[in-house]
C-alpha cells in the first residue's frame, strides 16, 4: 500500500531499521558475528508480503519454538505455560464504586 517493494519492505524492517538504531555492525543481517534471531516461514514474502504470517519456526537466542504453539522444540521439548490473564474473566459488576 505504500508503494515499497516486498524486497524493500523487509530490508526497511531489518537493515534499515538497525541503521536507524545505529546498531548495525550488530543487527540488522545475517553474517558471521552479528546476532540473529530467526523465523522460519512456508512461504516466500518476496512473492507476498502476507506470507510473513506463515511462521513455521522462531529461533531466539539459540532456543527453537513451533510457530503455531510456541512451544520449545529444541534444545528441550516444552510447551508454552500458559498465560497468566487467560483464566481471569471480566470484571464483576458488583464491585463497589468510587
Amino acid at each position: 500500500m505504500g508503494g515499497l517493494s516486498n524486497y524493500d519492505t523487509l530490508r526497511t524492517a531489518t537493515t534499515v531499521a538497525a541503521a536507524g538504531l545505529g546498531m548495525q555492525s550488530d543487527l540488522g543481517q545475517l553474517s558471521e558475528g552479528m546476532l540473529a534471531d530467526l523465523i522460519v516461514l512456508d512461504e516466500n514474502p518476496l512473492d507476498d508480503i502476507r506470507n510473513t504470517n506463515t511462521v513455521h519456526y522462531v529461533m531466539k537466542n539459540g532456543e527453537l519454538f513451533d510457530g503455531d504453539t510456541l512451544g520449545m522444540i529444541w534444545p528441550q521439548e516444552k510447551k508454552l505455560p500458559p498465560f497468566l490473564y487467560r483464566d481471569y474473566g471480566p470484571p464483576s459488576t458488583t464491585e463497589h464504586r468510587r
